[in-house]
């Protein structure tokens, strides 16, 4: 009789002990984020859930536009076209991190940015805003936002970066061609003034030239972002996608 409950209680133990381990395990990778390194930079938690939670509403509409798909408890585990609603959150979320990944790494080589990491971004966004409080707190006049959010802020920058990037015709494919810039204006037609006239190249030039500086540069973002290689556990990083939509 001894010797039994001796027995249960060596037995409850390896369970409770089970159990546990597989509680702090399911904690454990919660805590430490998905498993992606992109370019041989690992992604936190932190910077993959804000930009999760950016792409979300996004891919929301995504699927309930290409499957007809209704919004109720099951959206995200339902299959659309051989993929989990979450599988395919965790897709564009990779996407979008290649993208941004993309934009810091170009400014950083261009000197535009120290640092392109996650956390010197929220840095200096931290700083932004410290520099917007006292501004306004000493009643000096400020533009745009009093503060801003940290996905705001990201846009802010990156269109920054653009615009640095775009504002330097010594840097690849800022250079245009006189052949280039016609054969963009001839494209389409290019309007002015109230009267809604079609503006001739001499007058259109500059909004030609801008046009299509931005987007030979998304094309540079772009092939650097489909050319980014992204290593981890696609199941591991969907499943942690799964367990952190709300």
């Amino acid at each position: 009789m001894k010797r039994r409950k001796i027995c249960l209680i060596i037995i409850s133990g390896i369970i409770f002990a089970a159990a546990a381990a597989v509680a702090a395990k399911a904690v454990f990778e919660r805590a430490a984020g998905p498993d992606i390194v992109i370019d041989g930079k690992r992604v936190s938690k932190e910077e993959y859930l804000i930009c999760m939670k950016s792409v979300e509403y996004d891919t929301k509409i995504q699927i309930q536009q290409e499957y007809g798909a209704g919004y109720d408890e099951k959206f995200w585990t339902r299959q659309y076209g051989g993929s989990a609603g979450y599988e395919i959150l965790a897709e564009n979320t990779i996407e979008r991190l290649k993208h941004i990944h993309a934009v810091y790494d170009i400014a950083r080589q261009n000197g535009d940015v120290g640092d392109s990491g996650y956390e010197a971004i929220k840095k200096r966004w931290e700083s932004e805003n410290a520099r917007r409080s006292e501004k306004t707190g000493s009643g000096e006049v400020i533009y745009g936002l009093k503060e801003y959010t940290f996905d705001l802020y990201l846009q802010y920058e990156m269109s920054t970066l653009k615009e640095t990037y775009c504002n330097d015709q010594s840097r690849e494919g800022m250079d245009l061609t006189e052949e280039e810039v016609l054969e963009h204006y001839n494209r389409r037609d290019w309007i002015f003034g109230e009267d809604a006239e079609k503006a001739d190249l001499d007058t259109a030039r500059i909004a030609v030239e801008r046009e299509l500086r931005e987007q030979k540069y998304d094309h540079i973002v772009r092939q650097r972002a489909e050319n980014s290689k992204v290593d981890g556990d696609m199941e591991s990083v969907s499943e942690f996608t799964l367990k952190n939509i709300q």
